[in-house]
């Protein structure tokens, strides 16, 4: 009898281990999450959605137990603080930053009710004054940077075309990620003997007459992680053939798109993703100040086709090293 009554009770036990654990699938099924999205650049979209299908990946299903709240990328950097407020009054979970300018604002909105943020796309988080370091962040933000690239870009560039001496660099002179990637960029450019042609512009306008006069006597353009002057790779890419001058941009994917000759950075859909990741944690309960910020993958593009319309032929030794390689007959 006695050994019943154990059995029974052993049995109770289990069931109600077994009630609780539906009970908690309940409660996680029923949880609801809104995400806000902040962003500059157009060229940029593809990090959303990184993000928005790794977020399904671990779970997170649009209509069903989360909301995005996203109205695109405002007409100037003046218009980030304002959709940067809209989204802290509407209370959301945890912001998504895309770009530099995009989480300083998100900075500023919520430096009186702290929501937690991830950012992609930030040059220099430290620098930037976003995070205190990067092991530690401090602060409510975490996020992805690319940083460490922009030196070996240059230094790419010029072993894809050796001989390049001059290399021009529009840039949009109010937005801090092109300044934090100019130092990096001056560095190699010394150690590399090569000229830095800067030409900073503010506004549209300048950006459009940076872009259209492009000196004589460079060898190259390059332009830096910059939120506004990349909305215009397809027009310096058509210059840059006009010209037959190489041209080196900071995100692998718009070599494909735009017909630049290189790049050395990041993709921007697989930072979505990995900002994803971040971001599960975030809602999880996880503090951004706990998780590291993370450093994108890098990848080599040459573009072969661009190649041949600028008459240069790449060396075995750069091809030989390259992640992705464009060719004539793709």
């Amino acid at each position: 009898m006695k050994r019943l009554l154990i059995l029974i009770s052993i049995l109770g036990l289990l069931l109600a281990a077994c009630g609780g654990d539906d009970k908690d699938k309940d409660n996680k099924a029923g949880e609801q999450y809104t995400i806000g999205i902040i962003n500059l650049s157009i060229n940029l979209e593809s990090v959303i959605t990184g993000f928005k299908t790794q977020m399904a990946e671990l779970g997170y299903i649009e209509g069903e137990n989360i909301t995005y709240i996203y109205d695109g990328p405002p007409a100037s950097i003046t218009g980030l603080d304002e959709l940067a407020q809209k989204l802290v009054e509407a209370d959301v979970d945890l912001i998504l930053c895309v770009s530099t300018p995009a989480t300083q604002a998100v900075q500023r909105a919520t430096a009186e009710k702290p929501i937690p943020s991830v950012f992609a796309v930030v040059q220099d988080p430290i620098g930037s004054g976003i995070v205190s370091s990067l092991t530690e962040p401090g602060g409510n933000a975490t996020g992805i940077t690319f940083g460490p690239a922009e030196g070996k870009r240059l230094e790419w560039l010029t072993r894809a075309v050796p001989g390049i001496k001059r290399v021009y660099i529009p840039y949009n002179d109010d937005d801090p990620a092109p300044h934090a990637a100019l130092v990096l960029v001056s560095e190699a450019a010394e150690h590399l003997d090569v000229e830095l042609v800067l030409q900073p512009a503010h506004g549209a306008e300048e950006i459009d007459a940076a872009i259209k006069n492009i000196p004589d006597d460079v060898d190259a353009i390059m332009i830096l992680p910059d939120s506004i002057v990349s909305q215009r790779i397809t027009d310096l890419a058509a210059l840059a053939i006009e010209r037959k001058l190489p041209f080196s941009v900071t995100v692998s994917d718009n070599v494909v798109a735009a017909g630049a000759l290189i790049s050395f950075g990041m993709e921007t859909e697989p930072v979505g993703q990995q900002a994803a990741r971040l971001a599960d944690q975030v809602l999880k309960g996880t503090k951004p100040s706990d998780l590291p910020v993370e450093v994108a993958d890098f990848f080599l593009t040459i573009n072969l086709k661009t190649a041949t319309a600028l008459g240069i032929e790449i060396p075995d030794s750069v091809l030989r090293q390259a992640d992705i390689i464009i060719r004539d007959e793709e």
